[in-house]
């Protein structure tokens, strides 16, 4: 493919469980997409480092251009608050001769762009990982949570996960009878293809994707809490008042004063609709109406789109939307 005209984009779009990598061009015409396993700085910065690489160089070889054609790189990773886990990041791309083009922010901050396009909003990113972001018309913008799931980031998909498995852990000799327990057992065995409880803990403690592992096991706790699993429904509950608080607490420091409160949601978990109905009962105290919105297009370019703004291309998110562009990961 030759360069012409073209101004070509790389955006990433990293988590913890997955990472989706988009070339697309100034104009919104999506060229080649790629989906990796996670990518979060502060689990392992090399592996992320080098993975992200490797999506680069693959995107730029479906597309046939060489990586040189690439005008801007923009990475949205979980985690890309730790140094030197950017440092690791600009050092292979400096190698790759990139490293000019490319910056780096919070995979949120991605999301956000596309989730509030007027640049002022509430973001509520909940998957593997939890960050709330918001900005007000002034420019303002503070956060809550997105310390990172071995920080206590409670809400979480990876959170959900780990209290379900810390019930079973728990109360490992009382499981049989016990039938919420019993339910939860089931779930995880299968979710892990074993069939003994001690087995499947000791291969997911030496499993180098065990946080991907545990937090998609939140799906299922979540149904079964839909369910009448108590269990479960006591995880969801506390995980979604802890969300709730993080909002409030965003709205309480820009002075959202409105009785209605307009939501962009992110992640695998905040899209399951018993966690937000769950979570809109804590809301509803302080915000009688509560309107959730999702964006229909990967983060992936809402970090293209803010690497391009770096070098003076401003790229519109309706025009994205127009092509054919991907749905999130």
């Amino acid at each position: 493919m030759n360069k012409e005209d073209r101004f070509y984009i790389i955006g990433v779009d990293g988590g913890a469980s997955k990472t989706r990598g988009i070339l697309f061009t100034d104009q919104g015409e999506t060229i080649a997409s790629i989906i990796d396993k996670g990518s979060n700085l502060s689990v392992d910065a090399e592996i992320a480092a080098s993975r992200i690489c490797n999506i680069i160089n693959n995107l730029c070889s479906v597309a046939d251009i060489p990586t040189d054609y690439v005008d801007a790189i923009g990475l949205g990773l979980a985690g890309s608050s730790t140094q030197d886990g950017r440092d690791m990041v600009f050092g292979k791309l400096d190698n790759m001769k990139l490293s000019q083009r490319t910056i780096i922010m919070n995979d949120a901050e991605a999301a956000f762009i596309l989730g509030c396009p007027g640049d002022f909003g509430i973001l509520v990113t909940v998957g593997t990982g939890i960050i709330c972001i918001s900005r007000n018309s002034e420019g303002k913008s503070i956060r809550q949570a997105g310390e990172g799931h071995d920080q206590g980031d409670i809400g979480s998909g990876y959170w959900i996960g780990r209290q379900a498995l810390l019930n079973l852990t728990l109360n490992e000799t009382s499981v049989l009878g016990d039938q919420d327990l019993e339910e939860i057992m089931s779930v995880f065995l299968k979710h892990v293809n074993d069939e003994e409880f001690q087995v499947a803990m000791e291969k997911l403690n030496e499993s180098d994707d065990s946080v991907f592992i545990i937090a998609g096991l939140a799906e299922s706790i979540i149904g079964l809490a839909e369910k009448g699993n108590e269990v479960a429904l006591s995880i969801l509950q506390e995980a979604t008042h802890a969300v709730s608080e993080y909002i409030i607490a965003l709205t309480d420091e820009l002075d959202y004063n409105e009785n209605q409160i307009v939501l962009s949601g992110n992640g695998s978990v905040i899209r399951n609709d018993f966690f937000r109905k769950s979570l809109n009962d804590d809301l509803r105290f302080n915000f009688p109406e509560i309107k959730w919105t999702f964006s229909s297009i990967s983060p992936a370019y809402g970090a293209g789109i803010l690497a391009a703004k770096i070098h003076d291309v401003d790229i519109k998110v309706s025009d994205i939307v127009k092509g054919d562009a991907l749905a999130p990961a």
